[in-house]
């Protein structure tokens, strides 16, 4: 039988693996590290947000864009090019105190020259595998990355605790350089032969499939969103990290426990339902700091077990010369999601009240539900027989 220790056990995985999560660790780190570093130059949380905003902005346009170049220029040349761009920007943005505006702009480079780690490594990915073993991979991938929006957060905040902002974002600059160049000296990277696409750009939007996967995202993160600005707002600065994390710790055991079970075209409805459940129980003690971490894991119970889900309908329904982009607009609606659901919980927090922002994650995690539903017809099998 399959299992996570027989992935690993395949030449090539552990080491594709482990260096594209170092490569990635700078996007934990990223969302906290730019507001408090520029909140401290410009004493500002508006401008913080704007240039957050720009960086999320960047990151959801240059996913497909950059995906399109692989095939041209090669995985390599393209890693290679952007992390030193992005790198670059970011030690600008370390040591710049002039103008916000420059600012601003130097965080949305940083977001048109994202390196597509996860784009390149989702493609590879099949070739290092059998067919069964395509559900394990990606829950596994999808599991590991949660330690990255653990840690990330926290190890931003004690660099800059310890130290300043300027050091978090340098040590950032940094991990990412370094870890994207070992990332592309894997052979399979070097290797890697990306066939041009037939299609113009976008064009993979017309699948079905894609259609779904972009959306889904979309609402799911929209969710996330929601949550962690509403959880500052209910619970203040002190708390939130902890419950945050809790609904990190449930995506880590839920994508060890059933990431891999994706056997039905139902699945991913199944996982997506339980984010929405955790989300609907909050209603019945919307302050209480226990019952929101309760509540928070158990949403994270179906998070990773989603993600890896429509991570391998990706890759089982498009070969090599249409996955990367297909992960490219999948990531580019997480990006617009959580953008879009941390600005309407923040409109509805000022306006209404702190718990409004419940109603936020509810509806987006219902509206996630509700187009898995209507689009499962479109989901392919998952060659997974154990499940």
């Amino acid at each position: 039988m399959p299992s996570y220790s027989a992935v690993l056990s395949r030449p090539g995985v552990a080491r594709v693996m482990g260096t594209q999560l170092l490569a990635r660790f700078a996007f934990g780190m990223m969302s906290l590290a730019i507001v408090l570093h520029v909140q401290q130059i410009y004493h500002s949380y508006t401008i913080a947000g704007i240039a957050l905003g720009a960086e999320t902005v960047g990151a959801a346009i240059s996913g497909p864009l950059i995906a399109r170049r692989l095939s041209a220029w090669g995985p390599r040349r393209v890693l290679r090019i952007v992390s030193s761009t992005s790198s670059a920007t970011l030690l600008f943005i370390a040591f710049f105190h002039g103008a916000e505006i420059w600012t601003i702009l130097a965080c949305l480079i940083v977001g048109l020259t994202s390196p597509p780690i996860q784009q390149i490594a989702r493609s590879v990915y099949p070739s290092l595998i059998t067919a069964k073993q395509t559900s394990y991979l990606f829950s596994l991938d999808a599991t590991l990355q949660e330690f990255l929006w653990v840690f990330g957060p926290v190890l931003a905040t004690l660099i800059t605790a310890t130290y300043n902002s300027t050091s978090a974002v340098i040590f950032m600059a940094a991990v990412q350089i370094v870890g994207t160049f070992l990332f592309s000296k894997n052979p399979e990277i070097g290797e890697m032969k990306i066939p041009k696409s037939k299609r113009r750009l976008g064009g993979i939007l017309r699948k079905p499939i894609v259609q779904a996967t972009v959306l889904i995202n979309l609402f799911l993160v929209s969710s996330f969103g929601g949550a962690e600005v509403g959880t500052v707002a209910v619970l203040g600065i002190a708390p939130s990290g902890i419950v945050i994390a809790a609904l990190s710790l449930g995506s880590i055991i839920g994508g060890f426990a059933f990431g891999h079970r994706a056997k039905t075209k139902w699945a991913l409805m199944k996982f997506v339902t339980i984010v929405l459940v955790g989300y609907a129980a909050v209603f019945f003690n919307p302050t209480d700091l226990v019952w929101i971490t309760i509540c928070w894991f158990v949403s994270g119970l179906g998070v990773a077990p989603a993600f890896a889900t429509m991570a391998s309908m990706i890759s089982v329904s498009f070969g090599t010369a249409d996955s990367a982009e297909a992960y490219g607009w999948a990531n580019t609606g997480q990006l617009l999601g959580y953008a879009l659901g941390a600005a309407i919980a923040g409109i509805v927090i000022d306006n209404l009240a702190s718990e409004a922002a419940w109603f936020v994650t509810g509806v987006s995690g219902a509206l996630a539900v509700l187009v898995t539903i209507a689009t499962v017809r479109f989901n392919p099998p998952l060659n997974n027989k154990d499940a």
